[in-house]
């Protein structure tokens, strides 16, 4: 894409535009709210109009919250505004037709810009920029910086840096060059000291209560791991106890699961490049919610209501349909934390 073919597709459909609405997915991670944040920083410095970005769901992770107040970023529920009272929707890092976007009937983006596999719905957008040969959002978001030739604010670069550095684990997970690259122009620009705080910020008490349960829930199956977790506080705890559990040593496959506010909420991690994590979370879910993602990580949605009507327990259900994609049959049960241990641990 060239600076032209950017101002002529991109831009032209916010000039003199007053109401302009960037949403992001449910639970926004660092890379969606970075895209946002960079987004609405391109509308300002070239087209002057000053933008609002909405999220549903939480801002649940110390580190998601550390980084929307230490950089400044303003966020609103998408509970405050009306849809219908916007000329421009835009959707970073997602897509119209995917289970963590929930758009009213006949409101659809004008703008939307993701990395993950191409939806229906996104073809229908004025503007789709969707490109799986990139590790984030934010990097594509950063080559419109770069493109556009802008003077870089030092809290953009930091949230778009985090953004990459984050959904790529350290450009160690489905990272390409043009990842490597964004962040090599983004380093220089950003705010060290705060990105030190948005990494390693103070954790609460209820996260060591949910490692907790991950750990004592844990069972390898060959290998696999499967993990509960009990009482899941914040939804994008399942990817970070994932991305931990899959470092085990053996250990290719994992799923990690937890209801939240009505839903069966899972996510997975294969260490396995060649494989499609994202089509086993679409298998996973069949006929009972939604799900999706990349190659070596997914995650995915099911309503436990709706999907009682279906089956007797979903939970049980999503687990078989794990194990019988990705485990032997004959595969056993074995406990991460020997239950002698887990016993002494609640004297």
């Amino acid at each position: 894409m060239t600076k032209q073919e950017l101002e002529n597709n991109l831009l032209s459909l916010v000039k003199g535009k007053r109401k302009i609405l960037i949403l992001t997915h449910e639970n926004p991670d660092p890379d969606c709210i970075a895209a946002a944040w960079g987004l609405r920083y391109i509308f300002r410095k070239t087209m002057g109009v000053n933008t609002v970005i909405a999220y549903s769901g939480i801002i649940g992770r110390a580190e998601n919250q550390a980084m929307v107040k230490l950089l400044g970023i303003e966020m609103v529920p998408v509970s405050q505004v009306n849809l219908r009272n916007f000329s421009v929707i835009a959707t970073v890092d997602c897509q119209p037709g995917t289970g963590n976007l929930n758009l009213p009937k006949g409101i659809n983006p004008l703008i939307v810009i993701d990395h993950h596999p191409l939806r229906k719905g996104a073809q229908q957008a004025a503007f789709s920029d969707i490109r799986r040969d990139v590790g984030s959002t934010s990097t594509i978001i950063t080559q419109y910086l770069r493109l556009l030739g802008l003077e870089i604010d030092r809290s953009v670069a930091t949230a778009l840096y985090y953004g990459i550095k984050s959904d790529t684990r350290d450009l160690g997970r489905q990272s390409t060059d043009s990842d490597v690259r964004a962040t090599v122009f983004l380093f220089p620009h950003a705010l060290l000291k705060k990105l030190a705080r948005i990494e390693h910020p103070r954790l609460p008490r209820e996260y060591f209560v949910e490692l907790f349960t991950v750990l004592k829930n844990a069972r390898f199956y060959s290998d696999a791991v499967v993990a509960r977790i009990d009482k899941l506080g914040c939804p994008e705890m399942l990817g970070e106890f994932a991305d931990e559990l899959i470092q085990i040593e053996g250990v290719r496959w994992c799923l990690c699961y937890g209801q939240h506010k009505g839903a069966l909420l899972f996510s997975i991690r294969t260490v396995r490049s060649s494989q499609m994590a994202g089509l086993l979370a679409g298998k996973l879910s069949h006929g009972l919610g939604s799900g999706g993602g990349h190659e070596t990580f997914a995650a995915g949605k099911i309503d436990i209501a709706q999907a009682l009507k279906k089956v007797n327990d979903p939970e049980d259900i999503l687990v078989k349909r794990f194990l019988r994609e990705i485990a032997p049959r004959d595969a056993e049960a074995v406990n991460l934390i020997p239950k002698e241990f887990q016993s002494q641990a609640c004297e």
